[in-house]
């Protein structure tokens, strides 16, 4: 059998299953709904949210307390829950792991005043338990107002940097043509 003929075999072989198989999981997809329908027997329920997390209020300023509560349904014997702040720019500002409590609830205060907290902005403050994906969730605040600090300029090449880069190079310059030094071979 010659090579296009077998390539057209497994492409029509391939065509006869997808086409056999797509109507089976289409006929038993649980979430398609028949709007006139009154049987509410297939229809699943939406299961409880793993976690949740709130702030007391929705913004602050550069020099506030920030009261963070959530709580934990079914909680993970033994696990913290990790909580994450994160900037407008995405900068990690603050990192904690709280224990719950016997109800599976957990409290921190956040404060603004720190250097890392200087972006105006929605920041936004992710908590998990365990490693699921189910069990994480988030809450967005802004912070407004006076800026507490701006962060310092640092200078990716400085004047000392260059001064030494530059006497460096003349230094190589120098000592080459002197001694007769060449980069290049003569031929």
């Amino acid at each position: 059998m010659s090579t296009h003929k077998e390539y057209a075999l497994i492409a029509i072989l391939a065509t006869a299953a997808v086409v056999g198989v797509v109507p089976a999981f289409a006929a038993t997809n649980p979430y398609l709904a028949c709007p006139d329908c009154n049987d509410t027997s297939n229809i699943q329920q939406i299961p409880p949210i793993a976690i949740t997390v709130t702030t007391d209020k929705p913004v602050y300023d550069h020099n506030s307390q920030i009261m963070v509560t959530g709580h934990v349904a079914n909680p993970y014997p033994g696990q913290d829950v990790t909580v994450e702040v994160t900037s407008p720019s995405g900068n990690v500002v603050s990192a904690a792991q709280l224990p719950l409590d016997n109800s599976g609830n957990f409290v921190t205060k956040l404060s603004t005043a720190g250097s890392l907290w200087f972006e105006n902005g929605q920041y936004a403050i992710t908590v998990q338990q365990g490693d699921q994906q189910a069990r994480v969730n988030s809450a967005v605040f802004q912070l407004t107002g006076a800026q507490a600090q701006t962060p310092p300029a640092i200078p990716e090449f400085g004047p000392i940097a260059a001064l030494v880069l530059a006497i460096a190079i003349i230094s190589i310059i120098a000592v080459s043509a002197k001694t007769g030094l060449r980069f290049m071979p003569k031929y």
